[in-house]
C-alpha cells in the first residue's frame, strides 16, 4: 500500500457507498456499505488492470473501502450491454441518453474515442471472464474522470449499478471469481 493516508469529511454519498477526502490532495476514499459488494468491485478491479485498463483505484483501504486516485468527472457516461458476441455502448448524462454528436461536444471526439475504446474492453474483459462461469449478458455503468497531470482513468465501478449476473452479491462475488 502507499504511505499511510488520513481519512478526513464525506465529500458525497449515495448507491451504497460514500466519497471521503483524504490528507493526500491526490487521493479520497471510496467506502462502500457493505464487504462483499466491495469485495466485488475490488474483483472487478483486478479483471480490469489485469487486462491492461487504467482505473482510478489505488489500494485497498480497509475492508470496505479504497484509495483511489482523485479525477476529475467527465460529464458523459457510458452504459453498456454485452452478450455473445456483442457489446452495445450508450453515452449518458445522468438518466438522459446523449447522442454521439451531443457527447462529442460535451467532450471532445479524440476523448470520446478513447472512453469508447476502454468501455468496449471493459464490456469485453468483464464478458469474457462471466461467460466461463454461464452469464450469458452483463450490464455495466461507466464513469471516467481526468487527472491533474491529464490521464483519463475509468473509476471504480460500482458493482450495485450493474447486472453481472445475479442480484445476490455473493453470487457476483463468486461469479467474478471472488472469495
Amino acid at each position: 500500500m502507499e504511505e499511510p493516508v488520513l481519512k478526513r469529511e464525506r465529500l458525497w454519498a449515495g448507491d451504497g457507498l460514500a466519497v471521503h477526502a483524504t490528507d493526500r490532495a491526490d487521493r479520497l476514499i471510496l467506502e462502500f456499505e457493505d464487504e462483499t459488494v466491495c469485495a466485488a468491485a475490488l474483483r472487478i478491479q483486478e479483471i480490469l488492470v489485469g487486462h491492461g485498463l487504467a482505473t482510478s483505484f489505488a489500494a485497498r483501504f480497509t475492508s470496505r473501502s479504497f484509495l483511489i486516485r482523485k479525477v476529475q468527472p467527465l460529464p458523459v457516461e457510458v452504459a453498456a450491454e454485452a452478450g455473445p458476441g456483442e457489446v452495445r455502448l450508450a453515452f449518458r448524462d445522468g438518466d438522459r441518453e446523449l447522442s454521439r454528436e451531443e457527447a462529442e461536444a460535451a467532450l471532445t471526439p479524440e476523448r470520446l474515442e478513447r472512453i469508447e475504446d476502454a468501455a468496449l474492453h471493459a464490456a469485453r474483459t468483464l464478458r469474457a471472464h462471466l461467460s466461463l462461469r454461464g452469464v450469458e449478458r452483463l450490464q455495466l455503468r461507466m464513469r471516467f474522470g481526468l487527472t491533474e497531470e491529464g490521464a483519463c482513468l475509468m473509476q471504480v465501478m460500482n458493482p450495485l449499478e450493474c447486472r453481472l449476473g445475479s442480484e445476490d452479491m455473493k453470487e457476483v462475488l463468486a461469479l467474478l471469481g471472488g472469495a
